[in-house]
């Protein structure tokens, strides 16, 4: 279940890459950890609704799969710091002509040319909200850089984070990504029903879970969990 959600995710961050962003200027640049990617954009961005845009459409797009997802927005630099590699490690890669793997006698190490706070921070915001579900958090200090069709709530927990309703979110810029990548156009009603569905499948999300997910997106029906409403 959880290879689809990535399926949908990568097919997405793919589509946005190559059919709405793509010059230089507002160019992206997606980098693969584990089960999640990190997304940065080519310069800074003072105002952060096309950030917040693309993970409203990749949550959106990933939804359709049958699966969830969150994100977090935050800021940083991100670069690539292969030079700073050991020697023998830069001698293999050019000998290989590889980018990003070398030969561990016949096993293989495989490397990651880029790293930067831009991950570190919007790991360190999602991992830090103790709001569980499928929600997608900014700090509340960067909330004011983006545009009201982005609907918003204090986190209870934690006055210092934001979660943005990424299920009734509205803005030109989701309609243009949506329009041009062709992913990311559910209706509300068909996210909700995409999350209740989600919710009924065996086995059931934690209620902490569907509370997160109810709550911070603002579902117009409660969730139900095992037979009881949450």
């Amino acid at each position: 279940m959880a290879l689809a959600g990535l399926r949908a995710l990568m097919s997405g961050i793919y589509a946005i890459g190559n059919k709405v962003y793509t010059d230089d200027g507002d160019r992206l640049f997606a980098h693969q950890f584990g089960d999640g990617f990190v997304i940065v954009g080519d310069f800074h961005e003072e105002a952060l609704d096309r950030c917040v845009a693309i993970a409203v459409a990749l949550m959106r797009h990933v939804a359709t799969s049958g699966c969830l997802a969150r994100a977090a927005v935050a800021e940083g630099d991100f670069a690539d710091y292969s030079g700073c590699w050991p020697k023998e490690i830069r001698q293999e890669i050019a000998d290989l002509q590889s980018n990003d793997t070398v030969s561990l006698g016949s096993g293989i190490m495989t490397l990651l040319p880029v790293m930067g706070t831009a991950l570190i921070n919007a790991n360190k915001l999602d991992s830090g909200n103790c709001i569980k579900g499928a929600v997608l958090t900014i700090a509340s200090k960067d909330a004011g850089r983006i545009a009201t069709g982005f609907p918003r709530r204090v986190s209870a927990a934690d006055s210092r984070l934001t979660m943005i309703d990424w299920v009734h979110a509205t803005s030109p810029i989701i309609d243009e990504i949506v329009a041009q990548s062709g992913f990311g156009g559910m209706p509300a009603a068909d996210i909700e029903a995409a999350i209740t569905r989600y919710v009924g499948r065996t086995p059931t999300p934690p209620s902490a879970w569907i509370a997160g997910t109810s709550d911070y997106g603002s579902l117009s029906k409660p969730l139900v969990e095992g037979g009881e409403t949450v």
